[in-house]
């Protein structure tokens, strides 16, 4: 990485690398296509978690509750796939590092509940969808067309799915009040901008 003196390469901690000045220049934040993509999932996922809480209340089989839940699961899959794009840029153009004054416990902290953001971000889509598979009903997509169910009704695997969809939900929730906590503590307590490197503009 550009920027280190002597030509020495930054240390890494758990893959993700450190360097070595605690000032974050203008070289250190993010691209524009990362920033865009970050900030793109990141208003879809609070959607789609508030649609989450709010469609579950809604009286079965009325045009409501149809409505809401495939336009959970259009944005759920969008997000999916705007993920994996995601992932696909990241791992071809790498990340900034991170400042050297980061205890090494934040560092793997913060690999730790990245990888887990992105798991829930690719598996709940995956298995909200293959549960619809299981029912009559299918995927319209954003109404626009229907993906019809490709397996057979059947309540008990719906349920194990729907299980599983909802405790990465509550999971997914958690991992985000704890991201934007930290994000608030680099903001307003630390100030090492690590927060401005995922800002749009200069």
């Amino acid at each position: 990485m550009s920027g280190l003196s002597g030509g020495r390469r930054a240390p890494k901690i758990c893959g993700l690398q450190i360097m070595e000045s605690s000032n974050v220049q203008a070289a250190d934040r993010y691209n524009n296509v990362a920033i865009t993509l970050h900030w793109v999932v990141a208003v879809l996922v609070l959607v789609m978690i508030g649609l989450g809480v709010y469609m579950v209340d809604i009286p079965r089989g009325t045009d409501e509750r149809s409505f809401f839940y495939n336009l959970h699961k259009s944005i759920g899959l969008t997000t999916g796939i705007i993920v994996l794009v995601r992932l696909w840029w990241r791992w071809k153009n790498p990340p900034p590092p991170l400042p050297s004054s980061m205890p090494a416990w934040q560092v793997t902290a913060s690999n730790i509940s990245h990888r887990l953001l992105y798991a829930c971000l690719i598996i709940m889509p995956v298995v909200g969808f293959s549960a619809s598979q299981f029912t009559k009903w299918g995927v319209t997509y954003f109404g626009m067309f229907k993906i019809p169910p490709m397996a057979y009704p059947d309540k008990e695997i719906y349920n194990i799915l729907q299980g599983v969809h909802g405790f990465m939900g509550y999971l997914l929730m958690v991992l985000v009040i704890v991201h934007i906590l930290a994000a608030l503590q680099h903001l307003l307590i630390k100030k090492d901008g690590i927060f401005q490197r995922m800002l749009p503009g200069r």
